[in-house]
């Protein structure tokens, strides 16, 4: 496992408490050149190679965008620890269609409310009433809906700071092939 990687799943162990860990900013571009950056929950690292799951709905912009580039990037910054993680991804975008078991995992993962989030309708558009509390047009059930994606960012740069000590430590990871090339750099 590369030094990175058992930084941020120390990290993550050690504010497992903390709900907020577990958020990190997506970083993407739509086709028509502008960027995007939002905040997303990260579902987990994949256990067999450097890469990270996260959800969503395929309606969204952030699938459009991905679909258009599956370039991304990533930082995540851990306020217990004083850490940033900074990634470069390359997205794989994941359905039913073409892997149905990994969507199915994912999906009886969540809770009640997070399965009703996709029921709601389209993400983005105009609320009818938006006074009332949003209603799923649909019940949950035990297999995802049509609109549920899931997203594997598989990363091939990293750049690690701990904001902690004097000096601060900053490191760059470049994967090479299937090694990681380790730089200590200036902060």
């Amino acid at each position: 496992m590369s030094v990175w990687r058992q930084r941020l799943v120390k990290s993550l162990y050690q504010t497992r408490s903390t709900p907020e860990s577990r958020y990190f900013q997506l970083a993407t571009q739509s086709p028509d050149g502008s960027l995007h950056n939002r905040t997303v929950v990260c579902r987990g690292l994949d256990e067999n190679r450097d890469a990270l799951w996260l959800i969503t709905d395929t309606r969204s912009q952030k699938w459009q965008d991905l679909q258009h580039n599956p370039h991304a990037a990533v930082c995540w910054y851990i306020a217990k620890t004083r850490e940033q993680y900074r990634f470069t991804v390359s997205c794989a975008l994941l359905t039913m269609e073409s892997d149905e078991a990994l969507c199915k995992q994912h999906w009886e993962r969540l809770s009640e409310p997070a399965k009703a989030q996709f029921l709601w309708g389209k993400p983005g558009e105009l609320r009818a009433n938006p006074e009332q509390a949003l209603v799923a047009e649909q019940t949950a059930t035990d297999k995802p809906p049509s609109q549920f994606g899931v997203v594997r960012l598989d990363i091939s740069n990293v750049d690690y700071l701990s904001l902690k000590g004097n000096p601060q430590t900053r490191e760059r990871y470049r994967l090479d092939g299937e090694q990681w090339q380790l730089e200590t750099i200036i902060p």
